[in-house]
């Protein structure tokens, strides 16, 4: 791209942004400019200029019922506003996403629409409620861990051989000889069910998910310690897509340990 061209789809971009509160409302529909002055709260001035602007650059255009966005103004408009989907979804989840590696496999697609539970000090023990929750909300999960709380070894337990509960789960090895050596009877019987799979990895898993078709998926945040920071849910199509591919990722390169 030359120099002149990139400094042109600045500019574009640049007058998208700025020019995003007319952009939104002439979505809507055309309207005058009087109206735009009422609607937006802005001068006359301000107005006429960012009018001109927009038409300049081919995104607005006069017509007998107003002023109206061309076609590029529209395509324009609905990235501009998946952009601002995107980046407030990026900061709500900033919380969490401030204690993963740089280069954690997160995307935005598990972000938007998603909710953020953190641990706070009068509720340390939130998070690992709402895991609980959508764990026994389910009768099929997938998912890995890289570290193994006292609640999870209940809840799969109780689920598994209690109830009705299929997990396939990716476990780091650490945690599989945590389990052995002090869960081994708990873990014998959910195996012997044949409704618990564990694979364990000597890869270190730079968070915990499990994904449930019906239910959508739980992204599980701990710290360089280990203690568990929050989690992220989302029930997006986008995410659970996200979510499959990450467990197939470590899935397909895992151990057995189903013995």
């Amino acid at each position: 791209m030359s120099d002149e061209l990139d400094s042109d789809l600045r500019d574009r971009i640049s007058t998208v942004v700025k020019r995003a509160a007319f952009l939104g409302r002439l979505a809507e529909g055309p309207t005058s400019k009087r109206d735009l002055r009422d609607e937006l709260g802005v001068s006359r001035s301000t107005v006429y200029k960012a009018v001109r602007e927009l038409e300049d650059r081919g995104l607005v255009t006069e017509t007998d019922e107003g002023v109206a966005l061309t076609l590029v103004g529209r395509l324009l408009r609905e990235e501009c506003r998946t952009f601002e989907e995107r980046v407030a979804a990026v900061l709500d989840g900033e919380s969490l996403l401030s204690a993963l590696p740089a280069d954690v496999p997160v995307t935005t697609d598990l972000l938007v629409g998603a909710e953020t539970v953190r641990g706070e000090r009068h509720a340390p023990t939130g998070p690992v409620e709402h895991i609980d929750d959508f764990v026994r909300r389910t009768d099929r999960v997938v998912g890995f861990t890289p570290v193994v709380l006292p609640q999870y070894v209940d809840i799969f337990h109780e689920e598994v051989v209690g109830g009705d509960l299929t997990a396939d789960l990716v476990l780091e090895s650490p945690v599989v000889e945590y389990l052995r050596e002090n869960h081994a009877e708990r873990l014998s019987e959910s195996l012997a069910t044949g409704r618990l799979a564990v694979r364990r990895t000597d890869e270190t898993l730079p968070f915990g998910l499990v994904v449930a078709e019906d239910e959508g998926l739980v992204l599980i945040v701990y710290d360089e310690s280990g203690d568990l920071r929050g989690v992220l849910l989302n029930d997006t199509e986008a995410a659970l897509d996200w979510g499959r591919e990450m467990f197939r990722t470590y899935w397909e390169r895992a151990g057995d340990e189903s013995d």
